[in-house]
């Protein structure tokens, strides 16, 4: 038992003299913190100090990856306060963070979204009479030779009205940012 106590402290001062050599690195802190708690676990066994260093550092670094990905996934099920600021981050198996924003309807987005469409039904009108169809048919998705056949001319003109009112779309876009 005396073996095993002498063992464990040893790895306890090495692990703070990692503390003092990196202090400025919040998430190895963590990490550390985390080993000081497994070195001390009477469960572990604590035969040779290098061992149990290197052991309690692998096992503080997966117990830290993994309370990031369930803390994730439980931030991810309650929804947030404000849905300006909502996100839902993932942790990837190399540890790495993805952040995605989850979109939301705001009264500001739906003025502009209106005056930007009306704004182009007007335009559309200008490109002549299948003008205004080529631009429905593009918003609701619909191929461009469903388009042509609905609208009665060839597959070309769609083309160069979506063309022209995609341009037109980007002209509007740039003046609102």
């Amino acid at each position: 038992m005396l073996q095993h106590d002498v063992v464990r402290s040893e790895v306890l001062s090495r692990l703070q003299d990692m503390v003092k050599s990196r202090s400025w690195d919040g998430e190895f802190l963590d990490i550390v913190d985390t080993a000081l708690n497994l070195a001390l676990s009477q469960d572990r066994p604590a035969e040779n100090a290098n061992h149990l260093a290197r052991n309690v550092m692998r096992d503080a670094r997966g117990t830290i990856i993994r309370a990031k990905r369930n803390a994730c996934r439980s931030a991810a099920a309650r929804p947030l306060p404000d849905a300006a600021r909502r996100r839902v981050t993932t942790v990837e198996a190399d540890g790495s963070i993805t952040a995605e924003m989850v979109t939301h309807d705001t009264p500001e987005a739906r003025v502009l979204i209106a005056e930007t469409l009306r704004e182009l039904n007007i335009f559309a009108l200008a490109l002549g009479p299948y003008g205004p169809g080529c631009l429905q048919d593009m918003l609701g998705q619909e191929t461009v030779p469903a388009s042509a056949r609905r609208r009665g001319v060839s597959i070309a003109t769609v083309e160069r009205a979506r063309r022209v009112l995609r341009e037109q779309t980007r002209i509007l876009m740039e003046g609102v940012a």
